[in-house]
């Protein structure tokens, strides 16, 4: 499935179009090397709420592929279980280090 972006990098609210014609409008967490390809994390955001409930964690992340072409940032979903399970593995290899720095900080 590809998803065509419509947003300037320095937004951070992005909508996203699936193959069933709906539109999502989701955060742009990060993006990311991995492997010689760029990868996003998105967070979907609730419809009429800026950021999304944190309790309702089921289908909040969203990773995808992301390829420019002609100027445009265009979001592809990942196909291969292999390679998302390896992705996957590396964002949370990305948040358990971002937590263990976060943890050596002085408190204020």
């Amino acid at each position: 499935m590809k998803q065509d972006a419509q947003a300037q990098p320095e937004e951070a609210l992005i909508t996203l179009e699936g193959e069933d014609g709906k539109s999502y409008s989701c955060h742009l967490l990060n993006i990311f090397d991995f492997e010689n390809q760029e990868y996003a994390l998105l967070l979907k955001a609730d419809q009429g709420k800026e950021l999304p409930d944190p309790k309702n964690e089921e289908g909040c992340l969203v990773i995808m592929r992301l390829i420019e072409r002609d100027d445009q940032s265009i979001f592809q979903t990942i196909e291969s279980d292999e390679e998302f399970e390896r992705v996957v593995a590396h964002v949370e290899q990305l948040a358990k280090q971002a937590q263990s720095e976060a943890a050596k900080l002085p408190e204020e």
